[in-house]
């Protein structure tokens, strides 16, 4: 696992076709560069047991990818936890436990070896993440992709072509996983 700084991170993004959308400044949205992209959502399946399955599933979609970087876009890696918040003490232990840069808001590179490692950073996230503070954008080296983890249960994932968009959406029913039919609540805020 590598750690690079927020801003190594931005400038890499920027070369490889990404952009911080311009409507939402503050809230540091990462999209592609032309505004060319297609984005579907999945829900995150209720049982924690299918958890991984999915998310190594999303994983495959995006192709053959060597390396993946993890930005917390909106909030460091904590650094410590209140006793009495055990969800917190639990996230904690796992973040540790990966080996995160803990109290800082480095974006994390996993390579291909360490496929396990991101797998298990997205189930965490899915579990714990429960603000938009939480919610992680994972961006394939390639650059064909980008998958965000949101804290309304579902998981974001763009793509550069509809073909891929479409490729994916096959494979993923093929697995169990639709599209769904609804939003998840009422503050969700619906692709295009």
């Amino acid at each position: 696992m590598r750690v690079h700084r927020e801003e190594e991170f931005i400038a890499w993004v920027q070369r490889s076709g990404f952009k911080i959308d311009p409507r939402y400044p503050e809230s540091a949205v990462l999209t592609f560069r032309p505004d060319t992209e297609h984005d579907r959502f999945w829900q995150v399946p209720n049982a924690p047991e299918r958890r991984p399955y999915f998310i190594g599933s999303l994983l495959e979609c995006m192709g053959d990818w060597q390396a993946c970087f993890a930005w917390r876009h909106l909030g460091s890696w904590p650094q410590s936890a209140v006793p009495e918040r055990i969800n917190d003490v639990v996230e904690l232990r796992i973040l540790h436990g990966l080996g995160l840069p803990l109290g800082t808001n480095a974006v994390v590179e996993f390579s291909r070896d360490e496929y396990n490692s991101l797998l298990t950073l997205l189930f965490s996230t899915t579990i714990f993440g429960w603000s938009v503070g939480e919610d992680l954008y994972v961006v394939p080296d390639h650059g064909k992709h980008l998958l965000q983890t949101d804290h309304h249960g579902v998981i974001h994932v763009s793509f550069r072509t509809e073909d891929s968009l479409n490729v994916c959406v096959e494979e993923m029913n093929r697995r169990g996983f639709p599209l769904p039919d609804e939003v998840p609540d009422a503050t969700f805020k619906q692709p295009e």
